[in-house]
């Protein structure tokens, strides 16, 4: 019950504050300069999307390795292992730098 209190006290607090919110939404950057330059494609764009791709992989290798460490204990067998977090990153890596050389030629 008291979960629910503070989400809707979040949530009252929220709304009545909203109007702040966007008037201080315009102070974020959208052209050049302070970190808000965009990446237009070639090599920047395929860099940054394997480390994305591998921040990516690296969680799905997480979320697979203590899902076979359940199963590894439902049928007696090592089937979890943290090799899957390295396998995981490695695959996240290469196919969000494949969908990126892919995209590029858009």
């Amino acid at each position: 019950m008291r979960f629910f209190v503070a989400k809707y006290a979040m949530l009252k607090f929220l709304l009545h504050k909203w109007h702040k919110f966007e008037a201080a939404s315009g102070m974020v950057s959208n052209g050049p300069g302070m970190g808000g330059a965009a990446i237009e494609g070639g090599v920047d764009a395929i860099v940054l999307s394997s480390l994305i791709g591998a921040f990516v992989g690296m969680i799905g290798g997480f979320i697979v390795s203590h899902l076979l460490r359940f199963c590894a204990m439902l049928f007696n067998r090592p089937l979890g292992g943290y090799s899957w977090v390295i396998v995981g990153t490695f695959v996240g890596a290469v196919v969000f730098a494949i969908l990126a050389w892919n995209g590029d030629g858009n």
